[in-house]
C-alpha cells in the first residue's frame, strides 16, 4: 500500500465482498422492491460498467425501459469518439495473416536479428517479442471500450461470452487469432441467436486450436489429409502433428459452453459428439487460419447424440446438427440463464428468475436480445436481493473508477499490469472455464491488497498515461473538510452515502495521514487540487460500497 494509508489487515477488512453487517440475503430480500433512485443506481451498475457523473439524471429523465431498449440496440448508439481512441492500436484492424507477418514470434525474430542489426545499427538481442504486442493492444481495447463505449450492455456482453468461451492466448498461435476471435467471432452475436454464436465459436480458428479440434479425425484418415497445406508455421510444436479422435472440444462444448457439467450428458455422448466434429479443421494454415471441413478426416458412421440418432453420411452437417441439438437442450437453457442471472443479479440468483429467463431462452430460440430483456425487467433484478449484490471484477473496478471520476486514459501497460495483480490478467487463463463470476473469485489478500494500490495510485495521478482533473471532477466544497470531501466523493463515486463504519474509517485514516498542522481541516491546494483529495477518493475506491455493484 504507498502512503500508508491502510495495513494490509485493514484493506481485507475495507475490501470485504461482503456487507458490513454480515447479514445474508433472505429470501424476503428478492421480493422487496428498490426505490426509484436505487433502480436507476441498479441499472447503471449491471447494465454499464458503471455510471458516469452525468448518467444518473440523464437515464433517470428518459426512464428505465427507454435506458435498456437503446442498450439492446446498440448499433443505434453512435461510437465514433471511441474509435478515435482506437485508431492508434494498429493490430485491432489486421487480419490473422497479417499479424502473423509483422509481429512474429521469437524463434521468427531470432532468424531475423542479423538483418535487423544491418539496417538499424541497434545490438540485435534488444529485439522484443513483437507478438506480445498483439494481445496487449487487445487488451488495451477491452479497457478503452469498458470506459468510453457509448454502447455499454454491448461491452458488457463481450466480456462476458469471452470470459464463457475463454481462449488462453498463451497456447500455439492463439495469440494471434484472439484479435479476430473477439472480432469477428465474439462481437458481432453477443445480443444476437445463441447457436449462432456457439457455431461461429466452434468454427473459428482460435478455438480450433485452443481444444485441439482441428487435429481431430475418424479412424483412419488419410496421410495427406491435412487440407493440403503444412501446419501453421510458428511456434514449434504444431509440425508435429498427432491426428486421431479428440476429445477436448466435445467435452468442453457440453461441459462449460452449453449443458453444463450436470446437464445430463455421458462419457459416450463426449465420445459422439467428437466423432460428429472430425473433419472440422482449418484450410489455408500458412498463410490465414479459416475454417475448412475436410472429408477426409470425418467419421462419416451412424451416431447417437443424447438421444438423438445421425444417419450416416452427413459430412460438416453432422457438427452443425450437434449444436443444433445442444443449443436447443433444456439444459443450455437453464446454464445459460443460470450465468446470466449470476452475472447481472447475484451470485446465488434466486430459482423465479432463473426459471424465467430460461422460459424466454426456450420460448425465442436462444434469442439473447429478448432473454436479457427478461432479465433486465424483472422484478427480481429491481429488488433488494439483487442491489449491490455482486463484487467487480479488476476490469470492472477499473472501468468504473475512470468512468465516475471523468478521467482521461491510454489503457497502457501499468493499467492493464493493476489488472493481471488484481487477478485478471487478460487473456492469460489456461483454464477454458473462464473466471468464476463469484466474489470468492477476486478476494485473496494479495488481489484485494492491489485493489487498494491501483486506488491509491490512480487517484494521486501516479498511473502513466492515465490522468484524473481533481479540479474539474469535484466541487470546490469537497475541499473545505475531510466530512466534505468524504460526502461528495461518496456520492460520486458510488451513489449513496457510505455505512458509518466505512465513513469513519476513511475519516479516521484521512486524519492520521495528513500532517499534524493540517488535521481537522485539508492540507493546502496543489497542482492536482487539495491534497488530501486523492487519499479520500482512494479510501472511498476501497470502500465496500464501491468494491461492490
Amino acid at each position: 500500500m504507498h502512503g500508508g494509508l491502510l495495513s494490509p489487515p485493514a484493506a481485507k477488512g475495507m475490501l470485504s465482498s461482503k456487507p458490513s453487517s454480515q447479514v445474508t440475503a433472505a429470501e424476503s430480500a428478492w421480493q422487496k422492491p428498490l426505490g426509484a433512485r436505487e433502480r436507476v443506481t441498479q441499472a447503471l451498475n449491471r447494465i454499464t460498467f458503471g455510471p458516469r457523473p452525468e448518467d444518473h439524471d440523464r437515464v433517470q429523465a428518459m426512464g428505465l425501459d427507454a435506458f435498456v431498449e437503446e442498450q439492446l440496440h446498440p448499433e443505434r448508439l453512435d461510437d465514433a469518439a471511441l474509435e478515435q481512441r482506437l485508431a492508434v492500436l494498429p493490430t485491432l484492424s489486421m487480419t490473422t495473416s497479417e499479424l502473423i507477418d509483422k509481429y512474429p514470434a521469437p524463434k521468427q525474430l531470432e532468424a531475423q536479428q542479423a538483418e535487423a542489426m544491418k539496417a538499424s545499427g541497434k545490438d540485435a538481442s534488444m529485439i522484443e517479442d513483437s507478438a506480445r504486442e498483439v494481445v496487449v493492444e487487445l487488451g488495451r481495447e477491452e479497457v478503452l471500450r469498458a470506459v468510453y463505449s457509448s454502447r455499454q450492455l454491448q461491452e458488457v456482453m463481450v466480456q462476458f461470452w469471452m470470459n464463457h468461451f475463454n481462449i488462453f492466448a498463451g497456447k500455439g498461435p492463439d495469440k494471434w487469432m484472439l484479435t479476430s476471435f473477439e472480432r469477428d467471432t465474439i462481437r458481432p452475436r453477443v445480443l444476437g441467436r445463441f447457436e449462432d454464436l456457439l457455431v461461429a465459436t466452434a468454427q473459428s480458428p482460435a478455438m480450433q486450436f485452443y481444444l485441439d479440434n482441428w487435429l481431430s479425425s475418424g479412424p483412419s484418415p488419410t496421410e495427406t489429409a491435412i487440407a493440403g497445406q503444412a501446419p501453421v508455421r510458428t511456434p514449434a510444436g504444431l509440425n508435429q502433428l498427432r491426428r486421431g479422435l479428440n476429445e477436448n472440444y466435445g467435452r468442453e462444448l457440453m461441459e462449460l459452453h452449453t449443458l453444463g457439467v450436470s446437464g445430463g450428458y455421458t462419457q459416450q455422448d463426449v465420445i459422439e459428439v467428437a466423432r460428429c466434429l472430425t473433419g472440422w479443421t482449418l484450410g489455408r494454415p500458412r498463410r490465414e487460419p479459416e475454417f475448412f471441413f475436410d472429408p477426409r478426416l470425418h467419421d462419416d458412421g451412424p451416431k447417437s447424440v443424447l438421444g438423438h440418432y445421425i444417419a450416416p453420411g452427413g459430412g460438416v452437417g453432422d457438427g452443425l446438427q450437434v449444436l443444433h441439438i445442444l443449443s436447443t437442450h433444456p439444459s443450455t437453457a437453464r446454464f445459460i440463464s443460470t450465468k446470466l442471472c449470476r452475472r447481472f443479479a447475484a451470485d446465488d440468483p434466486p430459482t423465479s428468475l432463473v426459471e424465467r429467463t430460461s422460459r424466454e431462452f426456450t420460448r425465442t430460440g436462444g434469442d439473447l436480445r429478448a432473454v436479457l430483456k427478461s432479465l433486465f425487467t424483472s422484478p427480481e433484478f429491481y429488488s433488494e436481493g439483487s442491489y449491490r449484490a455482486k463484487m467487480k471484477s479488476p476490469l470492472e473496478i477499473v472501468a468504473s473508477s475512470l468512468r465516475a471520476l471523468g478521467a482521461e486514459t491510454d489503457a497502457g501497460m501499468q493499467l492493464l499490469g493493476f489488472m493481471g495483480r488484481m487477478g485478471e490478467p487478460m487473456f492469460q487463463l489456461q483454464a477454458p472455464s473462464g473466471f468464476a463470476d463469484r466474489a470468492n473469485t477476486w478476494t485473496s489478500s494479495s488481489s484485494l491488497l492491489a485493489r487498494l494500490n491501483f486506488a491509491t495510485l490512480l487517484a494521486s495521478n501516479r498511473i502513466k498515461g492515465t490522468t484524473i482533473d481533481w479540479n474539474r471532477a469535484v466541487s470546490q466544497r469537497a475541499a473545505a473538510s475531510p466530512a466534505g470531501a468524504v460526502d461528495e466523493l461518496s456520492w460520486l463515486l458510488t451513489r449513496t452515502t457510505l455505512s458509518g463504519g466505512s465513513r469513519h474509517a476513511i475519516l479516521n485514516g484521512i486524519n492520521q495521514a495528513q500532517p499534524a498542522s493540517t488535521r481537522g481541516g485539508l492540507a493546502p491546494a496543489s497542482e492536482n487540487g487539495y491534497a488530501a483529495l486523492p487519499a479520500v477518493a482512494a479510501l472511498v475506491i476501497g470502500s465496500p460500497e464501491f468494491q461492490r455493484r
